[in-house]
């Protein structure tokens, strides 16, 4: 069948929904342009985790869908200094520190919805100039588009962003993506498959400390790890002879989800999933540019993924989900 587009209320929101063969996407502008629901075609499995209400959603905006960080993760003090400049983001009094960054809360502009050519496309877009929050934050003119490209059973996403400023810019991305897991059935037939022969040691609030360790799980994770078997709030740092991806199955339900990155961009995955909390059912790969607190990390540029967007400089972060029946 070909792709669809169709312009709808999605609890309480204008939203957009698209329909290709095998998958149906809701993307909602006004909360973040989050992806809040994906939807395999052929059993009708839900593949993201969604929320009830509206309520439920503001009450664990980074717990439904995929959220945008920008800049991802743990940022200490609330912001840090770049070549003279002060750069401050709001604090979670919780934490005593800035966690996620500021677009993922942030009402996006629908700039496109258009189906063609076999896909669909949904693009929005932020000016920073227009947006106060996002320009107290990064003081710097700039523009950030958002485009989800669907395909028969693939969804592609691009950050796009754009520097119309005279200094240079210091940037991080990552998706809080939060998959339903288990999809169907039991936990113990879900799988994770990622290439992590290292971790970063974290300190008492869950900042890194610059120190890697083996990690113990490399092995298991590298033959298909049983989720039922080991709890997640931990910082990786990407493999660099390996593709930047990693592979979620579910026997139970008969799927498999391919999520994989630039690994020009992306440099280190978080893998979260409750950690010993009741909060159970879900599963979260988090692919991120910037390792969390990178500004205050003790390690090389290279290592940390921190980046810097020149003056007049446009990059492109492009990620995709792959999702196949086994």
């Amino acid at each position: 069948m070909a792709a669809s587009i169709e312009h709808i209320t999605y609890l309480g929101e204008p939203a957009v929904k698209v329909t290709t063969e095998k998958l149906e996407g809701i993307v909602v502008p006004g909360w973040g342009s989050n992806l809040i629901s994906l939807v395999w075609r052929p059993t009708g499995t839900p593949l993201l985790r969604s929320p009830e209400n509206a309520e439920a959603y503001h009450a664990r905006t980074t717990l439904h869908g995929m959220p945008v960080l920008f800049p991802p993760g743990r940022l200490e003090n609330g912001g840090f200094t770049f070549r003279g400049r002060e750069y401050r983001f709001p604090i979670d009094p919780k934490r005593g520190l800035h966690i996620h960054g500021v677009l993922m809360r942030l009402p996006w502009r629908l700039t496109k919805a258009e189906a063609a050519d076999g896909g669909a496309e949904v693009e929005t877009t932020v000016i920073a100039e227009e947006a106060p929050a996002v320009h107290s934050a990064f003081p710097h003119n700039f523009t950030v588009r958002h485009s989800f490209r669907f395909t028969d059973h693939a969804v592609e996403l691009r950050f796009i962003l754009e520097s119309r400023d005279e200094a240079a810019m210091p940037w991080g991305l990552g998706y809080h993506t939060t998959f339903l897991m288990p999809l169907g059935g039991d936990l113990s037939r879900c799988k994770l498959k990622l290439a992590a022969g290292k971790t970063w040691m974290l300190d008492e609030r869950l900042l890194p400390t610059g120190e890697l360790a083996d990690e113990p799980l490399a092995a298991a994770m590298a033959d298909g790890l049983a989720l039922d078997s080991a709890e997640f709030d931990d910082a990786f740092p990407a493999d660099p002879g390996a593709p930047f991806e990693a592979v979620l199955t579910d026997e139970g339900a008969g799927l498999r989800i391919k999520y994989e990155g630039d690994n020009k961009y992306f440099k280190h995955w978080v893998l979260y999933n409750g950690k010993g909390s009741a909060l159970r059912g879900f599963f979260c790969p988090e692919p991120l540019t910037w390792l969390p607190n990178a500004p205050h990390v003790d390690a090389p540029a290279e290592l940390t993924g921190f980046q810097v967007l020149e003056p007049g400089e446009t990059v492109t972060v492009v990620s995709r989900l792959t999702v196949d029946a086994l």
